[in-house]
């Protein structure tokens, strides 16, 4: 009710302002997660829709293992292995908060 949705879809582009101009740094690399996490494709497990099947994937400047990383979220072992259509609210939230961060940037917007 406050416009903080509107406000964010505005700081990433989605959206421009009815009047006035925002303006983001150069440095500035915006990471967010909006409300309606519909990008999560049902029909891939865990793993692979974080790391695309590669055993190693890129974060920032760093290559990790998928699997490590995918664990950092709380996803162990079989976890990783369940489809995305069979997950929870907070699991979701989790693989969204995943592949967040995995996008690199130095600020996150979390919607």
């Amino acid at each position: 009710g406050a416009g903080k949705s509107t406000l964010f879809r505005m700081l990433t582009g989605k959206e421009q302002p009815d009047s006035g101009t925002i303006e983001i740094g150069e440095t500035v690399q915006i990471a967010s997660v909006d409300q309606s996490r519909d990008s999560l494709e049902g029909n891939k497990t865990v793993w692979e829709q974080v790391s695309d099947g590669f055993e190693q994937i890129k974060i920032g400047n760093y290559e990790v293992p998928s699997r490590s990383y995918v664990g950092r979220f709380n996803f162990k072992g079989a976890d990783q292995q369940k489809f995305v259509k069979d997950l929870s609210g907070g699991e979701r939230g989790r693989l969204h908060l995943a592949l967040t961060l995995k996008q690199g940037g130095n600020v996150l917007l979390l919607d």
